[in-house]
């Protein structure tokens, strides 16, 4: 049943921390002072449909002077439950512009639920397009109804990290009159269905930190597969996942080591590894670091075909929205010398994976999104693409200015300087490359606030004249 509403907003006072893991690895999230629900539109590219659905944003306004913010920064939200964001550059654009910040969850995730259960048909809503033109709507209305104190003229900027990194860069692409610019912090603006290169970035990485480490890491994988071909039982209950088929779970001791280069635990991966000195012992940490790292139940692809919302989960709508548009299939590098995947994983087993879980024959056309939203040629103005030297998500982006494109390139080359690094809280033990990035890219939102006002100004004094 679609849930239709009418427009109101209805506030709730929310004061604690809580914590969540995503893409950006373990973070504290700030409670919203406020958080509300926005009533959008189900279907974008039907004029005539009255069909609506309950969004959730938080609102911070922590910075704002005399309730009368002086810009708005506009936190795009992803595959996760959004209770609202961590300290970080968020936080820190805020102060520097006396801005308000407004946290849209994503359609489908959390609970902005648009249906009463994830069935494939119930999907159909659920892309990019309808993503992106839900933070159109929630723009143009936030702005025509002046809530908040925010004047028709108020900058808005925009961001993001990872797939909402992504969004950002697409938003600027098909919005730009909304906003005055945006930042796609590791955006994975290039749909790709065969990504092996997020395997190669694993092995790249863990190879900055030493020869012996990636040694280890392949060491312990060869053991498990040879395990796994003699005694199933045995290995896969070793890692509390006896229920995964065994394509399902080789998927998942390969994110063992994926999770730790990109939750920005590369160095601490591999010092645990050095410790050691027998494979039994190099195996018994990787058992340990499965606890810490891995979610083994949401590997099975029954879990995939749960068509029950849970506020909590994620898996079943961010695998149909990679089925259908983006890919990002992480599959074993070719070169399995410079791998830390089985080379089991390839693309059949994800394209098999996209039919069993929602029973009709789906896959990404990656060329036709990469044509619909710019791909790795996308070009606007006043728009920032970061991206960390460790990331395995990096080659889905943009991390090289390239002669003729209007966008800023900021490539952050440092230790440990993985997934969305630049969004994270500034700390002392950060590396000077990582603070600089951050200090360039405020200054860039700055130029910007100063370009609108300016443009503001010369506005005014030529409907003087006339």
């Amino acid at each position: 049943m679609k849930i239709v509403i009418l427009l109101v907003i209805v506030m709730s006072s929310l004061a604690r921390l809580t914590y969540r893991n995503d893409l950006f690895g373990r973070e504290e999230i700030v409670k919203a002072k406020n958080t509300e629900w926005f009533t959008q539109k189900l279907d974008h590219n039907d004029p005539t449909s009255q069909e609506f659905f309950r969004q959730r944003f938080h609102i911070y306004d922590d910075y704002v002077q005399d309730q009368q913010p002086e810009a708005v920064i506009l936190y795009i939200c992803g595959e996760w439950t959004c209770d609202g964001i961590g300290k970080g550059l968020t936080f820190d654009a805020a102060q520097q512009l006396k801005a308000v910040i407004l946290v849209l969850e994503h359609r489908y995730y959390g609970q902005s639920q648009p249906f009463e259960d994830w069935s494939t048909p119930n999907l159909k809503y659920l892309n990019i397009h309808q993503a992106l033109d839900d933070i159109a709507y929630f723009i143009m209305s936030i702005k025509a109804n002046g809530y908040y104190n925010i004047k028709p003229d108020t900058p808005w900027i925009h961001l993001g990290g990872s797939y909402p990194g992504a969004l950002s860069a697409w938003f600027r692409y098909k919005y730009p009159h909304l906003t005055i610019g945006g930042l796609a912090s590791s955006a994975v603006v290039r749909a790709v269905a065969c990504y092996h290169e997020y395997d190669m970035q694993v092995y790249l990485s863990a190879l900055e930190s030493s020869q012996e480490c990636v040694d280890r890491i392949q060491q312990v994988n060869q053991k498990i597969e040879d395990d796994l071909a003699t005694d199933p039982t045995t290995i896969k209950a070793a890692f509390n996942a006896s229920e995964l088929k065994d394509i399902e779970f080789l998927s998942m001791i390969a994110d063992i080591y994926a999770g730790m280069v990109q939750g920005r635990q590369r160095s601490q991966m591999c010092e645990r590894l050095q410790k050691g000195n027998t494979l039994q012992e190099w195996f018994d940490e990787i058992i340990l670091m499965a606890e810490e790292t891995v979610d083994q139940e949401s590997y099975g692809s029954e879990f995939l075909k749960d068509i029950n919302i849970d506020f909590s989960k994620s898996s079943r709508q961010w695998t149909y929205q990679t089925c259908i548009e983006v890919g990002y299939f992480q599959t074993a590098n070719p070169n399995a010398e410079q791998s830390t995947r089985s080379q089991q994983l390839v693309l059949d087993f994800f394209r098999q994976l996209c039919e069993y879980s929602y029973d009709v024959p789906i896959f990404p056309d990656e060329d036709r999104t990469n044509a619909y939203y710019g791909g790795l040629d996308i070009n606007v103005d006043h728009l920032i693409f970061s991206n960390g030297s460790d990331d395995p998500w990096q080659h889905a982006s943009i991390t090289k200015w390239k002669q003729g494109k209007e966008y800023d390139v900021k490539y952050i080359k440092c230790k440990d300087c993985s997934h969305c690094i630049d969004l994270k809280a500034s700390s002392p033990e950060d590396p000077p490359e990582l603070t600089q990035a951050r200090q360039e890219i405020l200054a860039i939102f700055q130029q910007w606030i100063n370009e609108h006002l300016q443009q503001q100004q010369q506005k005014k004094q030529s409907q003087i004249i006339e």
